[in-house]
């Protein structure tokens, strides 16, 4: 081989190794040399997880003792909302032995995936069949997306992270999304109890590779146990973005206010109306829809919006504007915050949703819907 072919060959080698490892550093964590650790006679050697976002936790441990060691377990928590911490436990496959590695993938296409930046503690237990028994000390990982490098912007209530874009891109958009806490305290009674992280993806596509199983219409998500919003923002659509943050801001905002151990929840009407209520008034297209429907007297039941919203574009929003009214008709004609935040608390303390709205606003569903149609106009229908 020439030399020119040489120095031709090891430049494009060279050139790939540049392309390849950024990629391969964005989807895994920096692994550091295992720790060594002896504990209550048995010798550990503990290597860090390999974190690949959104796709799994990869564990990893090697212990010996005098005795052959006959099992092997792996507990670990997550830092989200719950009643009572929750313990999970993963059995990996090894061979009985003195000496036993074993490794568990935690899958997350199999669990459900998990939002950027949650926080997972985790500890091994050993035993071997003398009774001998050690357990590892907790530790704890972020399980971040480190395909971006993430600059942050901070409130009061809220950590808003961000990788395109200007200071005044994240700015305006944690503006946004404190009047909309500012808007829910004054008009609804309720507020953040918990801080909140909001994750702004420059595009659609970049927060959907962050999701497990992402629909392909999704432009958001919040995640109300963990706190944790992510939603896709491009420079051009700031406008929308700062109404969509708006919107799910109000889902961590209602979701504090009714949790409890009783699992309680919301009609589909009464969470997302409450979430189109934070944006602000009406967007035009959306009241352009709603009041065609008035008009036509093809609104939906009541009874209807209590469970999930139509799949097809046009009856979605229509459902997502009617919604609105619905919350704005309680709030305006059925006595304002005060009466709203008896109904939110009455869901935390368990109430389902028929008992809620008869117990603070002396109404059934039916009732409701028909005061509602008179409010925007409408003939009863019972």
């Amino acid at each position: 081989m020439s030399k020119n072919r040489l120095k031709i060959l090891v430049l494009v080698v060279s050139l790939a190794v540049i392309l390849l490892t950024p990629a391969l550093a964005a989807c895994t964590t920096t692994t550091e040399p295992p720790q060594e650790m002896e504990i209550d006679g048995f010798r550990i050697l503990l290597s860090d997880p390999e974190v690949h976002f959104p796709e799994f936790i990869s564990f990893a441990i090697t212990a010996e003792s005098d005795s052959d060691i006959s099992r092997l377990s792996l507990q670990y928590q997550v830092d989200k909302l719950s009643a009572i911490p929750v313990t999970s436990v993963a059995f990996p496959d090894f061979e009985e032995g003195y000496r036993v590695e074993a490794t568990w993938k935690w899958e997350m296409r199999r669990t459900g995936g998990l939002p950027p930046g949650t926080t997972v503690s985790y500890w091994w237990l050993i035993n071997d069949v003398d009774g001998g028994t050690a357990q590892t000390p907790v530790q704890t990982l972020s399980f971040d997306d480190l395909r971006f490098s993430w600059k942050t912007k901070e409130s009061d209530d809220i950590r808003l992270l961000w990788y395109e874009g200007r200071d005044s891109f994240a700015e305006d958009l944690l503006t946004a999304a404190g009047q909309a806490i500012e808007r829910l305290r004054t008009d609804v009674g309720a507020t953040l109890t918990m801080p909140a992280e909001i994750y702004v993806y420059a595009s659609y596509d970049d927060l959907r590779e962050a999701m497990v199983f992402p629909q392909e219409w999704t432009g958001g998500a919040a995640y109300p146990d963990y706190n944790t919003i992510a939603i896709g923002i491009p420079l051009s659509g700031l406008e929308w973005g700062k109404r969509a943050i708006s919107h799910e801001i109000a889902h961590l905002v209602v979701h504090q206010a009714i949790f409890s151990g009783y699992g309680v929840e919301l009609p589909t009407w009464l969470s997302e109306g409450l979430a189109m209520y934070s944006e602000g008034t009406l967007s035009p297209d959306f009241n352009v829809r709603l009041q065609d429907a008035i008009d036509q007297d093809r609104v939906f039941s009541v009874r209807s919006l209590s469970s999930s919203f139509p799949a097809d574009e046009e009856s979605a929003r229509l459902a997502y504007a009617q919604s609105y009214s619905l919350v704005s008709f309680l709030l305006e004609e059925h006595g304002g915050k005060e009466k709203m935040i008896q109904l939110l608390d009455a869901f935390k303390n368990g109430s389902g949703y028929v008992e809620a709205l008869d117990t603070v606003y002396a109404l059934d569903v039916d009732q409701l819907n028909d005061e509602w149609r008179a409010y925007v106009g409408l003939a009863a229908t019972s």
